[in-house]
Protein backbone atom coordinates (compact mmCIF):
# COMPACT_ATOMS: atom_id res chain seq x y z
CA UNK A 1 0.00 0.00 0.00
CA UNK A 2 1.56 3.25 -1.18
CA UNK A 3 -0.34 5.71 1.09
CA UNK A 4 0.44 4.05 4.46
CA UNK A 5 4.14 3.75 3.52
CA UNK A 6 4.26 7.45 2.70
CA UNK A 7 2.58 8.38 6.00
CA UNK A 8 4.94 6.11 7.94
CA UNK A 9 7.96 7.81 6.37
CA UNK A 10 6.64 11.26 7.21
CA UNK A 11 5.95 10.30 10.81
CA UNK A 12 9.49 8.98 11.23
CA UNK A 13 10.93 12.22 9.90
CA UNK A 14 8.85 14.29 12.33
CA UNK A 15 9.31 12.10 15.42
CA UNK A 16 13.04 11.39 15.06
CA UNK A 17 14.23 14.73 16.56
CA UNK A 18 11.74 14.46 19.44
CA UNK A 19 12.91 10.99 20.41
CA UNK A 20 16.54 12.01 20.14
CA UNK A 21 16.15 15.06 22.38
CA UNK A 22 14.59 12.86 25.04
CA UNK A 23 17.67 10.63 25.08
CA UNK A 24 19.65 12.71 27.60
CA UNK A 25 21.14 16.08 28.51
CA UNK A 26 24.64 17.48 28.95
CA UNK A 27 25.23 20.08 31.68
CA UNK A 28 27.22 23.09 30.55
CA UNK A 29 27.40 25.83 33.15
CA UNK A 30 23.93 26.76 34.24
CA UNK A 31 22.23 25.69 30.96
CA UNK A 32 21.25 22.17 30.04
CA UNK A 33 21.84 21.26 26.37
CA UNK A 34 21.13 18.14 24.36
CA UNK A 35 24.30 16.18 23.60
CA UNK A 36 22.83 14.77 20.39
CA UNK A 37 20.82 16.50 17.67
CA UNK A 38 19.61 14.18 14.89
CA UNK A 39 18.59 15.82 11.64
CA UNK A 40 17.17 14.30 8.48
CA UNK A 41 18.79 15.46 5.27
CA UNK A 42 18.54 14.17 1.74
CA UNK A 43 21.78 13.78 -0.18
CA UNK A 44 22.68 12.23 -3.49
CA UNK A 45 25.68 10.21 -4.55
CA UNK A 46 26.48 8.49 -7.79
CA UNK A 47 26.59 4.71 -7.72
CA UNK A 48 26.91 3.84 -11.32
CA UNK A 49 23.85 5.48 -12.80
CA UNK A 50 21.76 5.31 -9.67
CA UNK A 51 21.07 7.89 -7.00
CA UNK A 52 20.50 6.93 -3.33
CA UNK A 53 19.34 8.88 -0.32
CA UNK A 54 20.23 8.57 3.34
CA UNK A 55 20.31 10.37 6.70
CA UNK A 56 23.11 12.41 8.28
CA UNK A 57 23.23 12.29 12.09
CA UNK A 58 24.79 15.34 13.65
CA UNK A 59 25.55 15.07 17.35
CA UNK A 60 27.33 17.50 19.63
CA UNK A 61 26.89 20.66 21.65
CA UNK A 62 27.23 24.33 21.17
CA UNK A 63 30.39 25.88 22.68
CA UNK A 64 30.52 28.98 24.81
CA UNK A 65 31.04 31.18 21.73
CA UNK A 66 28.32 29.49 19.68
CA UNK A 67 30.66 27.30 17.58
CA UNK A 68 29.64 23.70 16.83
CA UNK A 69 32.00 21.35 18.59
CA UNK A 70 30.98 18.14 16.79
CA UNK A 71 33.57 15.80 15.34
CA UNK A 72 33.01 14.25 11.88
CA UNK A 73 33.54 10.73 10.57
CA UNK A 74 32.30 8.74 7.54
CA UNK A 75 29.86 5.89 7.56
CA UNK A 76 31.91 3.11 5.91
CA UNK A 77 28.83 1.30 4.63
CA UNK A 78 27.39 4.26 2.80
CA UNK A 79 30.44 6.54 2.50
CA UNK A 80 28.33 9.17 4.28
CA UNK A 81 29.87 11.86 6.54
CA UNK A 82 28.46 11.35 10.04
CA UNK A 83 29.16 13.60 13.01
CA UNK A 84 29.76 12.14 16.51
CA UNK A 85 29.41 13.94 19.85
CA UNK A 86 32.74 14.99 21.43
CA UNK A 87 33.20 14.33 25.18
CA UNK A 88 33.35 17.66 27.01
CA UNK A 89 34.74 18.36 30.48
CA UNK A 90 32.70 20.37 32.89
CA UNK A 91 32.46 24.08 32.51
CA UNK A 92 33.62 25.87 35.69
CA UNK A 93 30.56 28.10 35.90
CA UNK A 94 28.74 27.84 39.23
CA UNK A 95 25.97 25.27 39.26
CA UNK A 96 23.14 24.87 41.74
CA UNK A 97 23.34 22.11 44.28
CA UNK A 98 26.07 20.78 46.55
CA UNK A 99 29.82 21.01 46.00
CA UNK A 100 32.87 20.06 48.06
CA UNK A 101 36.27 21.71 47.91
CA UNK A 102 39.07 19.98 49.88
CA UNK A 103 42.82 20.39 49.86
CA UNK A 104 46.20 20.22 51.54
CA UNK A 105 48.37 23.25 52.16
CA UNK A 106 51.85 23.83 53.55
CA UNK A 107 51.92 27.07 55.53
CA UNK A 108 54.63 29.25 57.06
CA UNK A 109 53.58 31.28 60.11
CA UNK A 110 54.82 33.69 62.78
CA UNK A 111 53.22 34.62 66.10
CA UNK A 112 54.34 37.52 68.27
CA UNK A 113 53.12 38.71 71.67
CA UNK A 114 54.22 41.95 73.38
CA UNK A 115 53.47 43.17 76.91
CA UNK A 116 53.58 46.88 77.65
CA UNK A 117 54.06 47.06 81.41
CA UNK A 118 56.43 44.14 81.87
CA UNK A 119 58.22 44.78 78.59
CA UNK A 120 58.30 41.10 77.71
CA UNK A 121 58.23 39.91 74.09
CA UNK A 122 57.37 36.34 73.10
CA UNK A 123 57.56 35.21 69.49
CA UNK A 124 57.48 31.94 67.55
CA UNK A 125 59.34 32.17 64.25
CA UNK A 126 58.93 30.23 60.99
CA UNK A 127 56.30 27.83 62.27
CA UNK A 128 55.46 25.36 59.50
CA UNK A 129 52.08 23.68 59.27
CA UNK A 130 50.64 20.89 57.15
CA UNK A 131 46.93 21.71 56.94
CA UNK A 132 43.93 19.80 55.57
CA UNK A 133 40.83 21.87 54.82
CA UNK A 134 37.38 21.11 53.44
CA UNK A 135 34.51 23.41 52.48
CA UNK A 136 30.94 22.44 51.62
CA UNK A 137 28.87 24.83 49.52
CA UNK A 138 25.18 24.55 48.74
CA UNK A 139 23.69 26.86 46.07
CA UNK A 140 19.93 27.25 45.87
CA UNK A 141 17.31 29.68 44.58
CA UNK A 142 15.42 32.03 46.85
CA UNK A 143 12.84 33.41 44.49
CA UNK A 144 14.84 34.52 41.47
CA UNK A 145 18.04 35.05 43.48
CA UNK A 146 20.67 32.29 43.76
CA UNK A 147 22.08 32.05 47.28
CA UNK A 148 24.63 29.83 48.98
CA UNK A 149 25.57 28.43 52.37
CA UNK A 150 29.21 27.62 53.14
CA UNK A 151 30.46 25.38 55.95
CA UNK A 152 34.19 24.78 56.24
CA UNK A 153 36.79 23.32 58.56
CA UNK A 154 40.54 22.83 58.82
CA UNK A 155 43.02 20.86 60.89
CA UNK A 156 46.80 21.15 60.84
CA UNK A 157 49.89 19.78 62.55
CA UNK A 158 53.26 21.42 63.01
CA UNK A 159 55.90 20.10 60.64
CA UNK A 160 59.53 20.05 61.73
CA UNK A 161 61.04 22.32 64.36
CA UNK A 162 60.88 26.09 64.72
CA UNK A 163 62.35 28.51 67.24
CA UNK A 164 60.79 30.44 70.10
CA UNK A 165 62.29 33.50 71.77
CA UNK A 166 61.15 34.77 75.17
CA UNK A 167 62.71 38.21 75.38
CA UNK A 168 62.51 39.98 78.73
CA UNK A 169 65.61 41.99 77.97
CA UNK A 170 65.00 44.16 74.90
CA UNK A 171 62.11 46.13 76.40
CA UNK A 172 63.20 45.90 80.03
CA UNK A 173 61.19 42.93 81.20
CA UNK A 174 61.87 41.16 84.49
CA UNK A 175 62.03 37.58 85.66
CA UNK A 176 60.35 37.62 89.08
CA UNK A 177 59.44 40.38 91.49
CA UNK A 178 61.04 39.03 94.67
CA UNK A 179 63.95 36.74 95.30
CA UNK A 180 66.14 35.27 98.01
CA UNK A 181 69.68 33.99 97.75
CA UNK A 182 71.43 31.84 100.38
CA UNK A 183 68.63 32.56 102.82
CA UNK A 184 69.40 36.28 102.78
CA UNK A 185 66.70 38.71 101.70
CA UNK A 186 67.83 40.84 98.80
CA UNK A 187 64.61 42.70 98.08
CA UNK A 188 63.20 43.59 94.68
CA UNK A 189 64.81 42.07 91.61
CA UNK A 190 65.46 44.07 88.48
CA UNK A 191 66.39 41.04 86.42
CA UNK A 192 66.32 40.71 82.65
CA UNK A 193 66.14 37.35 80.87
CA UNK A 194 66.47 36.08 77.32
CA UNK A 195 65.70 32.49 76.36
CA UNK A 196 65.55 30.59 73.09
CA UNK A 197 63.82 27.25 72.74
CA UNK A 198 62.68 24.69 70.20
CA UNK A 199 59.04 24.35 69.18
CA UNK A 200 57.44 21.27 67.61
CA UNK A 201 54.35 19.12 67.98
CA UNK A 202 51.89 22.02 67.75
CA UNK A 203 48.47 21.84 66.12
CA UNK A 204 45.73 24.08 64.77
CA UNK A 205 42.05 23.78 63.94
CA UNK A 206 39.25 26.03 62.78
CA UNK A 207 35.83 26.26 61.21
CA UNK A 208 33.67 28.84 59.46
CA UNK A 209 30.02 29.26 58.51
CA UNK A 210 28.92 31.76 55.85
CA UNK A 211 25.90 32.89 53.87
CA UNK A 212 26.26 34.55 50.45
CA UNK A 213 24.48 35.88 47.36
CA UNK A 214 25.82 33.73 44.54
CA UNK A 215 27.16 35.67 41.51
CA UNK A 216 25.37 38.73 42.85
CA UNK A 217 27.14 41.12 40.50
CA UNK A 218 29.77 41.16 37.78
CA UNK A 219 32.80 43.26 36.96
CA UNK A 220 33.62 42.53 33.36
CA UNK A 221 33.83 38.76 33.10
CA UNK A 222 34.36 38.28 36.82
CA UNK A 223 31.41 37.00 38.85
CA UNK A 224 31.40 38.15 42.48
CA UNK A 225 29.66 36.61 45.50
CA UNK A 226 29.48 38.68 48.72
CA UNK A 227 28.96 36.81 51.99
CA UNK A 228 28.76 37.23 55.75
CA UNK A 229 29.98 34.63 58.21
CA UNK A 230 31.65 33.59 61.44
CA UNK A 231 35.18 32.17 61.71
CA UNK A 232 36.91 30.34 64.59
CA UNK A 233 40.67 29.73 64.50
CA UNK A 234 42.79 28.12 67.24
CA UNK A 235 46.42 27.03 67.43
CA UNK A 236 48.61 25.57 70.17
CA UNK A 237 52.40 25.95 70.35
CA UNK A 238 54.80 24.45 72.88
CA UNK A 239 58.46 25.02 73.61
CA UNK A 240 60.96 22.40 74.72
CA UNK A 241 64.76 22.43 75.10
CA UNK A 242 64.75 26.01 76.32
CA UNK A 243 68.11 27.71 76.99
CA UNK A 244 68.30 31.06 78.69
CA UNK A 245 70.38 33.74 80.36
CA UNK A 246 69.26 36.11 83.11
CA UNK A 247 71.09 39.33 83.92
CA UNK A 248 70.30 41.29 87.08
CA UNK A 249 70.86 44.98 86.54
CA UNK A 250 70.98 47.83 89.00
CA UNK A 251 70.53 50.72 86.61
CA UNK A 252 70.09 51.44 82.90
CA UNK A 253 71.11 54.71 81.30
CA UNK A 254 71.79 56.39 77.97
CA UNK A 255 75.40 56.72 76.91
CA UNK A 256 76.03 60.49 76.64
CA UNK A 257 75.84 61.80 73.08
CA UNK A 258 74.32 58.59 71.66
CA UNK A 259 71.07 56.65 71.58
CA UNK A 260 72.80 53.64 73.11
CA UNK A 261 71.41 52.18 76.35
CA UNK A 262 73.57 50.29 78.81
CA UNK A 263 72.60 48.45 82.00
CA UNK A 264 74.96 47.83 84.89
CA UNK A 265 74.83 44.50 86.74
CA UNK A 266 73.81 44.49 90.36
CA UNK A 267 76.71 44.35 92.82
CA UNK A 268 76.04 42.74 96.17
CA UNK A 269 78.09 43.41 99.29
CA UNK A 270 77.96 41.52 102.58
CA UNK A 271 79.36 42.87 105.81
CA UNK A 272 80.39 40.81 108.84
CA UNK A 273 76.76 40.31 109.91
CA UNK A 274 75.81 39.14 106.42
CA UNK A 275 73.47 42.07 105.98
CA UNK A 276 73.02 42.50 102.24
CA UNK A 277 73.36 45.88 100.61
CA UNK A 278 72.57 46.51 96.94
CA UNK A 279 74.19 49.32 95.08
CA UNK A 280 75.07 50.27 91.54
CA UNK A 281 76.03 53.35 89.56
CA UNK A 282 75.42 56.97 90.37
CA UNK A 283 76.57 60.05 88.48
CA UNK A 284 80.05 59.76 89.98
CA UNK A 285 80.43 56.07 89.15
CA UNK A 286 80.11 52.97 91.30
CA UNK A 287 79.49 53.39 95.00
CA UNK A 288 82.28 51.86 97.03
CA UNK A 289 82.64 50.69 100.59
CA UNK A 290 85.80 48.86 101.59
CA UNK A 291 84.20 47.39 104.71
CA UNK A 292 82.34 44.79 102.66
CA UNK A 293 84.18 41.51 102.35
CA UNK A 294 82.27 39.73 99.56
CA UNK A 295 81.16 40.88 96.14
CA UNK A 296 79.00 38.99 93.65
CA UNK A 297 77.10 39.70 90.43
CA UNK A 298 73.90 38.46 92.08
CA UNK A 299 71.52 36.53 89.83
CA UNK A 300 73.29 36.62 86.49
CA UNK A 301 73.27 33.02 85.33
CA UNK A 302 72.69 30.59 82.47
CA UNK A 303 69.97 27.93 82.62
CA UNK A 304 68.54 24.99 80.67
CA UNK A 305 64.95 23.77 80.74
CA UNK A 306 64.85 20.36 79.02
CA UNK A 307 61.09 19.77 79.30
CA UNK A 308 58.15 21.90 78.23
CA UNK A 309 58.96 25.47 79.26
CA UNK A 310 56.16 27.33 77.42
CA UNK A 311 52.76 26.23 76.21
CA UNK A 312 50.26 28.64 74.61
CA UNK A 313 46.79 28.06 73.15
CA UNK A 314 45.44 31.03 71.18
CA UNK A 315 41.98 31.59 69.71
CA UNK A 316 40.78 34.21 67.20
CA UNK A 317 37.02 34.13 66.58
CA UNK A 318 34.40 36.51 65.22
CA UNK A 319 32.35 37.72 62.24
CA UNK A 320 33.66 38.43 58.77
CA UNK A 321 32.67 39.95 55.43
CA UNK A 322 34.00 38.21 52.32
CA UNK A 323 34.01 38.50 48.54
CA UNK A 324 34.45 35.41 46.36
CA UNK A 325 35.37 36.04 42.74
CA UNK A 326 35.54 33.66 39.79
CA UNK A 327 36.73 34.19 36.23
CA UNK A 328 35.97 31.52 33.62
CA UNK A 329 38.92 31.23 31.24
CA UNK A 330 37.19 28.62 29.09
CA UNK A 331 34.90 25.62 29.50
CA UNK A 332 37.58 23.67 31.40
CA UNK A 333 39.59 26.28 33.33
CA UNK A 334 38.85 29.08 35.75
CA UNK A 335 40.54 31.25 38.37
CA UNK A 336 38.88 32.01 41.69
CA UNK A 337 39.88 34.34 44.53
CA UNK A 338 38.74 35.02 48.08
CA UNK A 339 39.11 38.22 50.11
CA UNK A 340 37.98 38.36 53.74
CA UNK A 341 37.87 41.06 56.42
CA UNK A 342 37.03 40.03 59.97
CA UNK A 343 36.69 41.56 63.43
CA UNK A 344 37.54 38.68 65.77
CA UNK A 345 37.94 38.45 69.51
CA UNK A 346 41.17 37.16 71.03
CA UNK A 347 42.11 34.80 73.83
CA UNK A 348 45.50 33.30 74.62
CA UNK A 349 46.09 30.99 77.58
CA UNK A 350 49.67 30.18 78.54
CA UNK A 351 51.45 27.84 80.91
CA UNK A 352 55.11 28.04 81.95
CA UNK A 353 55.70 25.00 84.19
CA UNK A 354 59.14 26.12 85.38
CA UNK A 355 57.76 29.33 86.88
CA UNK A 356 57.49 28.43 90.58
CA UNK A 357 55.68 31.71 91.35
CA UNK A 358 52.87 31.12 88.78
CA UNK A 359 49.84 28.88 88.86
CA UNK A 360 49.56 25.84 86.56
CA UNK A 361 48.26 24.83 84.08
CA UNK A 362 46.80 28.32 83.56
CA UNK A 363 49.62 30.78 84.17
CA UNK A 364 48.58 33.71 82.01
CA UNK A 365 45.41 34.65 80.16
CA UNK A 366 45.17 37.46 77.62
CA UNK A 367 41.81 38.38 76.11
CA UNK A 368 39.83 40.93 74.11
CA UNK A 369 36.16 40.84 73.16
CA UNK A 370 34.67 40.27 69.74
CA UNK A 371 35.23 43.13 67.26
CA UNK A 372 38.46 44.09 69.07
CA UNK A 373 40.84 42.41 66.64
CA UNK A 374 41.41 42.51 62.89
CA UNK A 375 41.71 39.72 60.34
CA UNK A 376 42.63 39.96 56.67
CA UNK A 377 42.53 36.77 54.67
CA UNK A 378 42.97 36.12 50.98
CA UNK A 379 43.73 33.33 48.57
CA UNK A 380 43.46 32.33 44.92
CA UNK A 381 43.18 29.07 42.96
CA UNK A 382 43.53 27.96 39.38
CA UNK A 383 40.94 25.27 38.62
CA UNK A 384 41.11 22.82 35.76
CA UNK A 385 38.38 20.27 34.98
CA UNK A 386 39.22 16.57 35.08
CA UNK A 387 35.70 15.21 34.48
CA UNK A 388 32.20 16.58 34.27
CA UNK A 389 32.10 16.96 38.07
CA UNK A 390 35.68 17.07 39.35
CA UNK A 391 38.36 19.76 39.06
CA UNK A 392 41.91 20.04 40.35
CA UNK A 393 42.89 23.28 42.11
CA UNK A 394 46.29 24.89 42.69
CA UNK A 395 46.73 28.09 44.69
CA UNK A 396 47.95 29.99 47.74
CA UNK A 397 46.60 31.24 51.09
CA UNK A 398 47.41 34.25 53.28
CA UNK A 399 46.09 35.29 56.71
CA UNK A 400 46.94 38.13 59.07
CA UNK A 401 45.41 38.49 62.56
CA UNK A 402 46.22 41.34 64.95
CA UNK A 403 45.11 42.77 68.28
CA UNK A 404 46.24 45.84 70.19
CA UNK A 405 45.24 46.59 73.78
CA UNK A 406 44.05 43.20 75.00
CA UNK A 407 43.73 42.74 78.75
CA UNK A 408 46.12 40.46 80.62
CA UNK A 409 45.75 38.27 83.68
CA UNK A 410 48.57 36.53 85.52
CA UNK A 411 47.56 33.66 87.80
CA UNK A 412 50.06 33.61 90.65
CA UNK A 413 50.80 30.62 92.83
CA UNK A 414 49.13 31.57 96.07
CA UNK A 415 50.63 28.53 97.79
CA UNK A 416 54.16 29.69 96.96
CA UNK A 417 53.69 33.24 98.24
CA UNK A 418 51.80 32.17 101.34
CA UNK A 419 54.48 29.63 102.16
CA UNK A 420 57.22 32.25 101.78
CA UNK A 421 55.28 34.65 103.98
CA UNK A 422 54.78 32.05 106.71
CA UNK A 423 58.48 31.14 106.66
CA UNK A 424 59.43 34.79 107.12
CA UNK A 425 56.88 35.19 109.91
CA UNK A 426 58.21 32.16 111.76
CA UNK A 427 61.75 33.59 111.69
CA UNK A 428 60.49 36.81 113.26
CA UNK A 429 58.42 34.97 115.86
CA UNK A 430 61.37 32.76 116.77
CA UNK A 431 63.40 35.93 117.30
CA UNK A 432 60.80 37.21 119.74
CA UNK A 433 59.42 39.75 117.28
CA UNK A 434 55.81 40.27 116.22
CA UNK A 435 54.07 40.12 112.84
CA UNK A 436 53.37 43.86 113.11
CA UNK A 437 57.10 44.49 113.46
CA UNK A 438 57.77 42.29 110.44
CA UNK A 439 55.39 44.45 108.38
CA UNK A 440 56.82 47.77 109.64
CA UNK A 441 57.46 49.98 106.59
CA UNK A 442 59.22 52.82 108.46
CA UNK A 443 62.94 53.32 107.85
CA UNK A 444 65.91 53.81 110.12
CA UNK A 445 68.48 56.59 110.01
CA UNK A 446 70.25 54.89 107.09
CA UNK A 447 67.04 54.65 105.05
CA UNK A 448 66.66 50.89 105.54
CA UNK A 449 63.18 49.49 106.03
CA UNK A 450 62.62 48.30 109.61
CA UNK A 451 60.38 45.42 108.61
CA UNK A 452 60.87 42.41 106.33
CA UNK A 453 60.90 43.60 102.73
CA UNK A 454 59.76 40.30 101.23
CA UNK A 455 56.87 39.89 103.69
CA UNK A 456 55.79 43.48 103.05
CA UNK A 457 55.88 42.97 99.30
CA UNK A 458 53.89 39.75 99.53
CA UNK A 459 51.18 41.57 101.49
CA UNK A 460 51.13 44.35 98.91
CA UNK A 461 51.01 41.84 96.07
CA UNK A 462 48.08 40.06 97.69
CA UNK A 463 46.17 43.35 97.86
CA UNK A 464 46.99 44.28 94.26
CA UNK A 465 46.05 40.85 92.92
CA UNK A 466 42.83 39.63 94.58
CA UNK A 467 42.68 35.86 94.64
CA UNK A 468 46.28 35.88 93.42
CA UNK A 469 45.19 37.02 89.97
CA UNK A 470 46.95 40.13 88.68
CA UNK A 471 45.09 42.09 85.99
CA UNK A 472 46.35 44.71 83.56
CA UNK A 473 44.20 46.63 81.08
CA UNK A 474 45.34 47.26 77.49
CA UNK A 475 48.52 45.30 78.15
CA UNK A 476 48.81 42.97 75.16
CA UNK A 477 49.71 43.56 71.53
CA UNK A 478 49.77 40.49 69.32
CA UNK A 479 49.74 39.34 65.69
CA UNK A 480 49.69 36.06 63.76
CA UNK A 481 50.43 35.76 60.05
CA UNK A 482 50.72 32.82 57.67
CA UNK A 483 51.25 32.15 53.99
CA UNK A 484 50.89 28.82 52.22
CA UNK A 485 50.66 26.93 48.96
CA UNK A 486 47.70 24.63 48.35
CA UNK A 487 46.59 21.78 46.10
CA UNK A 488 43.05 20.44 46.19
CA UNK A 489 40.04 18.87 44.52
CA UNK A 490 36.65 20.42 43.79
CA UNK A 491 33.72 18.04 43.28
CA UNK A 492 30.15 18.95 42.33
CA UNK A 493 27.19 16.70 43.05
Amino acid sequence: MILPRFLLRCSLVVLAPIAANAAGTYYNGQVYQSPQQHTQKTYTTTTGSKYTTGTIYRGGYTGTNGQNAASVRYNPAQNVPVTQPRQQKQNTTTRHGLSLDAGLSHQFADWKLEMKESGSILHYNDVRWNVFDANLKYVFDAGNTPMQINVGGQYGMQWGESSMTDDDMTNGGYLVTQWVESGVLLGAQQGHALSIGTSDGGNLMGFNVGFGLTDFFKVGSVRITPSLGYRYFKYKLETTKNFGLTVDSAACYNVPGTNEIQCDPIVIGFDGSHQAVVWGRNDAGYLENTSYTYLDTAGTYYYEQPGTSHSYETVWSGPYLALDMIYDINANNAVDAHVELGLPGYKSTGDQPYRFDWNHPDSVEDSAGMFSGFHFGTGANWMTALTNSVSMTFGFTFDYYSISGADAKTHLSGAYYENEYNKRLQLWLDAGRTEAEMLDTTTDSNGAVNGDIMAINIVNLSAECPGWVCSAKNEIKSFYKSMGIRVGVNAKF
